[in-house]
């Protein structure tokens, strides 16, 4: 059987009327985690484990199942479980509109450390008294979940933004970060667009004629506010693709340069060692030996 990536969307009526939020119990998902197979969401998910025994990837990190961690991944982002033991915890995701007419910054999830870690590790291991803290706050979301009327959604939010806010302070204090984040707006669509179409746009001039500008003054926004050149950018997500591509399918080296637009194979090679160091094969020879 061809392996491929499972795409799971949000159960927007699980309960009924349209929610964006959810608490879930792992061990409840034992269904979905004995599929062994790769898959991505479409919603934010925060994952604290506390017990079970084996391993969790996402992307190119691989995390052994133990107690205290918090486990972050993002829309897209791909996810395998790889366990002897049935891992146990609390599972909160949402859909990110859900807060998004609820706060002033529309953006706020976009300056959420973990769920934007660059090259940090997705991950978080917390104290024995800050997991007791982070499980009781799951609770009580789970507790109103569970007796949901849309007139407490509001309740819901502020539950949820007070988990996020949280999580970042723990987030950002081990791993402190110089970014800019306070984006222009130019920059912040580039990366919503280069998100959206990395694999059938290519080109600089295509997203400064979307936002625009002219190319050389999306480079020097990309310079200033990302630390890289707009090409490169658009480069780097496309390589981000591919390894997930690489890692959790057995897709053909040229089936995926087809997949993200490449006419030619060759090129996508060469593509992929001027950011990787490395081929596509040698990539997936390390990776899954």
């Amino acid at each position: 059987m061809k392996k491929t990536i499972k795409k799971y969307d949000f159960f927007k009526t699980k309960y009924g009327d349209e929610l964006l939020i959810d608490l879930v119990r792992l061990e409840s998902l034992e269904k979905y985690l004995t599929e062994d197979c790769p898959h991505y969401l479409s919603y934010y998910d925060i994952t604290l484990l506390t017990g079970g025994k084996g391993f969790f990837s996402i992307d190119q990190f691989r995390y052994s199942i133990r107690e205290n961690i918090v486990l972050f991944s993002s829309p897209g982002q791909v996810r395998y479980w790889d366990y002897e033991l049935l891992p146990k915890g609390y599972v909160l995701l949402f859909e990110e509109e859900f807060l998004s007419c609820f706060l002033n910054d529309a953006r706020f999830v976009e300056g959420l450390k973990f769920f934007n870690a660059g090259s940090n590790p997705p991950e978080l291991t917390l104290e024995e008294a800050d997991s007791q803290y982070l499980i009781k706050v799951m609770q009580d979301v789970e507790q109103e979940v569970r007796t949901f009327s849309s007139n407490d959604k509001q309740i819901l939010r502020a539950l949820l933004y007070q988990v996020l806010v949280w999580l970042n302070r723990k987030y950002t204090a081990i791993y402190p970060s110089d970014d800019k984040t306070d984006f222009n707006r130019h920059i912040r669509e580039y990366i919503s667009l280069v998100n959206r179409e990395f694999a059938r746009q290519h080109s600089v001039s295509y997203y400064a004629d979307a936002l625009s500008i002219t190319s050389g003054h999306l480079n020097d926004l990309c310079l200033s506010h990302l630390g890289t050149g707009a090409k490169q950018f658009i480069q780097n997500r496309i390589t981000t693709e591919a390894k997930r591509l690489l890692l959790y399918s057995d897709l053909q080296v040229a089936e995926i340069a087809q997949r993200l637009n490449f006419d030619d194979a060759s090129y996508f090679v060469r593509q992929f060692r001027q950011t990787t160091g490395m081929t596509p094969l040698a990539f997936r020879k390390i990776r899954n030996p």
